[in-house]
C-alpha cells in the first residue's frame, strides 16, 4: 500500500481494463452474434485471424471480466465498510444507483456491450453480505457459481439435442440478422444509435449475467478479506493459485485444439464456451498471482507500478474505450470503419490503445488525484467537488 491506495489492487484493475478491450473490440467492429464467432466471422478466416481468435479466447475471454467482477465485490466493502457503519452504508447505495444510471446511458447511448448495469444490480444485492466472514463469502459465492455453471451446461445440452438442421438454420438466421444490423451500424448516426439500442435490449439473459456477476463478487470479496488482492496472503497461496491457473490454461488449450479439429462446429463451440466460463476464475487468479510476484520482486516491480495508474482510472479508461471505439467504427460518428477490419488489424488497434491509456493515465495523475469520470461519479454519490486523495475506503475498481 502506498499512501492511501493499494498499488497492487490498482495494478490488477489496470491489467483488467487493458485486457478486456481485446475481448470487446470485435463487438465494436462487427454485428452480434457473428462478432465473437469463429465460423460465422464475416471478415476473413486466414490463419492469422484464427490465431488472434484463439489467443483471445484462451488467454483473455472471460478472464478479465471475471477479474473485474471479483474486484468490484471488494470495492463494495472498501466503500461501504461494515453493515453496521451508518455513515458509509448510504454512500455505497448511492454509488451503486449512480452506476446503474451510468450503465443505462453507456449501454443504450454509447455501446451495447455495457457491464455496468449488471454490476450495479448485482452489487445492490451483494452489499448486504459485505460483513460476512471470508469463508462464508467464498462458500456461498462458489456454490452460486457452480449452480450457474450447471445451469449453463443444461441449457447447452438442450440446444445441442435439437436437430442438426435446426442448428444450421439458426446459424443462417444469425448471419442474415448480422448483415442487416451491420448496415445500420455503418449507416447514419441515428441508424447506428438505433442498431445499438436493439443490440442492448434487456432480456432474460440479463438475469443470468447478474447472478454470475454476484457469485464472482462474493468470491472476490472473500479473497480480498483474506489478503489475496493486496499481497498480504502467504506465498504458498499464490503458488497454489498460479498452479491452478496454469493447469486451467493447459486444459483450455486442449479444448481449443479440439475446437479447431472439429472446424468450429456448434457442439464444439458450446462445450468450449462452458469450459471457458468454468476455468476463468482459476486463470484470472493465476494472473493475479503472477502480478503479485512481480510486485514483490525488485526486477519486475516496475510492471505493476506501470499498470497501477491505468487501474486508478479504470472507470475513465473503460468508458473512454467505448467512446473511442464507437467513434472509430460506428456510422455517423467518425471514419465509419465498421466491418472493414479482420481480427489481426483489430488486435493492432488494441495494442495502440493500450500504449495510449498507459501513457495518458500516468500523465493525468501527475496533475489530478483521480480520473475525470471517477471525479464525476464521486461528485454524484458523495457530493464533494474537491479533488483529494481517496482514503482506503474509497479505493474502487470501477
Amino acid at each position: 500500500m502506498t499512501g492511501n491506495r493499494f498499488v497492487l489492487l490498482d495494478a490488477i484493475r489496470g491489467l483488467g481494463v487493458l485486457g478486456i478491450l481485446l475481448c470487446n473490440i470485435p463487438d465494436f467492429a462487427a454485428a452480434p452474434p457473428t462478432a465473437e464467432s469463429l465460423p460465422l466471422w464475416p471478415y476473413g478466416h486466414s490463419p492469422a485471424s484464427t490465431a488472434v481468435w484463439l489467443v483471445t479466447q484462451v488467454f483473455f475471454r472471460e478472464k478479465f471480466v471475471t477479474l473485474f467482477s471479483m474486484l468490484f465485490g471488494a470495492s463494495i466493502f472498501l466503500v461501504g465498510g461494515e453493515r453496521s457503519n451508518r455513515q458509509r452504508g448510504p454512500i455505497v447505495v448511492r454509488r451503486l444507483i449512480w452506476l446503474l444510471v451510468f450503465g443505462l446511458v453507456h449501454g443504450f447511448v454509447i455501446w451495447h456491450g455495457d457491464i455496468l448495469l449488471d454490476y450495479a444490480i448485482a452489487g445492490l444485492a451483494v452489499m448486504w453480505c459485505r460483513s460476512w466472514a471470508p469463508q462464508r463469502l467464498l462458500t456461498v459465492g462458489i456454490c452460486l457459481f457452480v449452480v450457474w455453471i450447471a445451469f449453463g451446461f443444461t441449457m447447452a445440452l438442450a440446444f445441442l439435442t435439437r436437430p442438426v438442421a435446426a442448428i444450421h438454420a439458426g446459424d443462417a438466421g444469425d448471419v442474415a440478422a448480422a448483415a442487416s444490423a451491420a448496415r445500420d451500424f455503418s449507416g447514419s448516426f441515428l441508424q447506428s444509435l438505433h442498431a445499438n439500442v436493439v443490440a442492448r435490449s434487456i432480456g432474460p439473459g440479463e438475469v443470468i449475467n447478474i447472478i454470475w456477476g454476484g457469485a464472482l463478487m462474493l468470491i472476490g470479496l472473500g479473497l480480498f478479506k483474506l489478503g489475496v488482492f493486496t499481497s498480504s496472503a502467504a506465498r504458498s497461496v499464490y503458488f497454489t493459485l498460479l498452479a491452478a491457473g496454469a493447469t486451467s490454461l493447459m486444459l483450455m488449450m486442449m479444448a481449443a485444439t479440439v475446437l479447431i479439429l472439429m472446424n468450429g462446429s456448434p457442439a464444439a463451440l458450446f462445450w468450449f464456451g462452458g469450459i471457458q466460463y468454468m476455468f476463468s476464475p482459476f486463470i484470472s487468479l493465476g494472473y493475479v498471482s503472477m502480478l503479485t510476484f512481480a510486485f514483490r520482486s525488485r526486477r519486475w516491480a516496475a510492471l505493476p507500478r506501470m499498470l497501477a495508474p491505468v487501474g486508478q482510472m479504470a472507470f475513465t479508461n473503460y468508458l473512454t474505450q467505448s467512446l473511442m471505439m464507437t467513434a472509430l467504427f460506428y456510422g455517423g460518428r467518425g471514419p465509419d470503419l465498421f466491418g472493414r477490419f479482420d481480427r489481426p488489424a483489430l488486435a493492432a488497434i488494441v495494442v495502440a490503445v493500450w500504449v495510449l491509456q498507459i501513457l495518458w493515465s500516468r500523465a493525468w495523475l501527475q496533475h489530478f488525484e483521480s480520473g475525470p469520470f471517477e471525479w464525476v461519479w464521486r461528485r454524484l454519490y458523495r457530493g464533494s467537488t474537491r479533488q483529494r486523495a481517496m482514503p482506503a475506503a474509497d479505493v474502487v475498481p470501477a
